[in-house]
């Protein structure tokens, strides 16, 4: 892989695959669902005023009434930023301020007049279901997101693994680059719920998925494939550069203080499994020839990495 090709996969994952935790997910679409309430209660004033012909509150007629606003502030204040810099957003915004910049501008004659012009009034429709549409859509999209994070670690899921997978592997095909899967499994993971108990091991699972988000680039994907077992997906990556990537995750592994519920400190390691992501095999035989490899680093001492050969069928 050259340096210019790496730097330009590493430029579209930065563009493209933002990394959002599922806190951050959740907070957005709560505040899309509550931009919709947001925007039909302040419309809800709009036509208060027109119909009953009194004078409109202040922020229904300001310079800047998206401004004025919850959802607008709450915008303004990470416009540009991380998943905020996606085009969707912008646009969302943009159907926000028509909106309400048109009702606006409605709303400081429409009290005095007799009548609003039945396009104006149609034109106000169109954009306030256009805006709805829009934040609706965003709202699911990004609820089927937060589905697919696992609440502990905020690692994806298997649910769309598979998925995820395939298209790694359609991308592998077409680009003649290589892809590496590994499996990493925590070892002893069991004596550590005994001996700490299952607080102390859920804070060990979330210690080591902030070892490995940190440890990993930006477009590689983690899952969580079982109770302490994770499998990741490493994209342009040998097999050499993924056992010197993974072997370098470990160290970090086994040189991280963990800390029990009564304050007492211990380490963890963790073994790791790896197998090429062949563009023509089943992902399921990609998969078990990462377990095997696991079982085989387990089998010599645990706290290894090592790679699947036609040998360890």
């Amino acid at each position: 892989m050259t340096d210019s090709a790496t730097q330009a996969r590493r430029k579209k994952a930065k563009d493209d695959d933002v990394d959002v935790s599922r806190p951050e997910l959740g907070e957005i679409v709560t505040e899309l669902d509550k931009a919709v309430v947001e925007t039909s209660e302040w419309l809800s004033r709009f036509h208060r005023s027109a119909l009953c012909k009194v004078k409109p509150d202040p922020d229904l007629i300001a310079p800047d009434p998206a401004g004025h606003t919850e959802f607008g502030t709450w915008y303004a204040e990470r416009e540009g930023t991380g998943i905020f810099d996606q085009p969707a957003f912008a646009d969302l915004a943009v159907a926000h301020q028509s909106l309400l910049s048109h009702a606006s501008i409605i709303a400081r004659r429409a009290w005095r007049d007799d009548r609003v012009p039945v396009e104006e009034y149609d034109s106000l429709h169109e954009k306030h279901r256009d805006f709805n549409d829009k934040a609706r859509r965003m709202a699911r999209a990004f609820r089927a997101a937060l589905s697919d994070l696992d609440p502990l670690t905020g690692t994806h899921t298997r649910q769309g693994m598979e998925r995820d997978l395939a298209r790694e592997q359609q991308r592998a095909n077409r680009s003649h680059q290589p892809v590496c899967l590994a499996l990493a499994d925590i070892d002893h993971f069991k004596k550590v719920n005994d001996t700490y108990g299952h607080q102390t091991g859920d804070r060990v699972l979330t210690a080591v998925t902030r070892i490995l988000m940190d440890s990993l680039r930006p477009y590689d994907s983690i899952y969580r494939y079982g109770g302490e077992e994770f499998l990741l997906c490493l994209p342009e990556t040998s097999e050499a550069d993924a056992r010197a990537t993974l072997d370098r995750v470990r160290h970090h592994i086994e040189a991280a203080i963990m800390q029990a519920e009564d304050g007492s400190e211990f380490s963890v390691t963790c073994s790791f499994g790896i197998a090429k992501l062949e563009p023509r095999q089943p992902l399921r035989s990609i998969i078990e020839h990462a377990d095997q490899a696991l079982y085989k680093a387990k089998d010599s001492g645990r706290n290894q990495v090592c790679a699947w050969s036609a040998g360890d069928m």
